[in-house]
């Protein structure tokens, strides 16, 4: 399987619903490194809701010789300053080094490249930052470079990004640098969302796959960033004005984690139709069952199984404590969660 991807600056004025319903499966924005993006906090206002499950964000950096960490420093002061909850979902940080007006001075060694993503590493320790470093600027010499590689090699013509793309055994995804890499740009004339001249990049395998090589940290440790949202206090703040989120992020990582252990198996399980279906049931009706514990304190059984789907009810209070007459929010959380191990196990 292969899917596309679509690296974008305020030079874009983008369609992103659109873009995403053609098959657009990653996103990142310019934030800065020569001049800060003006357009990245409208763009991450317009992106930020999309679902994780089904599209990866992150941005990208113009990496200049000199100080990298302080410039990593900078890259992730950025982010945090306008990209609200970044850090909250597996993000894509891409390191763009290239050879800018023909200009030599403007390419960064392999050394201060490395110790770019070795700071941003240190600062994010969940994610892996991927190096566009194409074959055409560095040849050779990112050997032993210790991330991933992101190329470009480009295809003649313009239209749509599907059609552009020169396949998985195109002799643009051959090795350089002692890898093969992670991710190709093939086009910088790709019609995304109905725009035009556009960069348009493709990765093989799975949008599991990728947050795999781009954020390790969060395969890794899906249950702890669960468990972060739901004791994050603005998180649990939020659900009072929107009861789904703290929902919908725990499902969504227990299905991912399931997901992921099936497939990285070498097989599907049988049960996984089965198990998707169970999860998106309860997710469905939990929305319900924490709008009514935000409209109050505590909830009676009565109001538990009137709520939450079928099957689910009991499942959930046979997880709480034995003295359960008051059942608090924390506690139906609790015993949610315990009910999606069960299901993902």
């Amino acid at each position: 399987m292969t899917i596309f991807g679509w690296d974008m600056s305020h030079y874009d004025a983008p369609g992103i619903g659109k873009a995403v319903g053609e098959g657009i499966v990653f996103i990142t924005h310019k934030a800065g490194g020569d001049a800060n993006d003006a357009e990245l906090g409208a763009w991450w206002a317009g992106v930020r809701g999309l679902d994780p499950g089904k599209v990866l964000l992150g941005a990208y950096w113009v990496q200049y010789p000199g100080t990298p960490a302080a410039r990593a420093d900078a890259f992730l002061a950025r982010l945090d300053a306008v990209c609200q909850g970044w850090r909250d979902r597996p993000f894509l940080l891409q390191v763009d080094c290239e050879k800018w007006g023909g200009r030599a001075s403007t390419v960064p060694s392999r050394a201060e490249i490395q110790a770019f993503c070795r700071r941003l590493t240190e600062k994010c320790p969940k994610l892996r930052p991927v190096v566009y470093g194409p074959k055409w600027v560095y040849g050779e010499s990112l050997k032993n470079l210790g991330f991933p590689l992101w190329a470009s090699s480009y295809v003649e013509g313009n239209g749509g990004f599907k059609n552009l793309y020169p396949g998985d055994t195109s002799t643009r995804w051959g090795a350089y640098s002692g890898q093969t890499p992670a991710i190709l740009q093939y086009t910088s004339r790709a019609t995304i969302g109905g725009q035009t001249t556009c960069d348009a990049n493709a990765f093989r395998g799975t949008l599991a796959e990728l947050v795999a090589l781009a954020a390790p940290g969060w395969e890794d440790d899906s249950m702890q960033w669960t468990d972060d949202i739901i004791t994050n206090p603005a998180w649990r703040s939020d659900a009072k004005t929107n009861p789904t989120v703290r929902a919908n992020f725990a499902i969504y990582d227990l299905w991912n984690q399931a997901h992921t252990a099936a497939t990285s198996a070498g097989a599907v399980r049988t049960d996984l139709v089965a198990l998707k279906s169970q999860v998106t049931a309860l997710g469905n009706s939990l929305a319900a069952a924490i709008s009514a514990l935000a409209a109050k304190d505590t909830v009676d059984e009565v109001v538990l199984a009137r709520e939450l789907a079928p099957g689910v009810a009991a499942a959930v209070v046979a997880g709480l404590p034995a003295d359960r007459d008051d059942i608090t929010p924390a506690e139906l959380q609790d015993a949610v969660l315990t009910v999606l191990r069960k299901l993902a196990a």
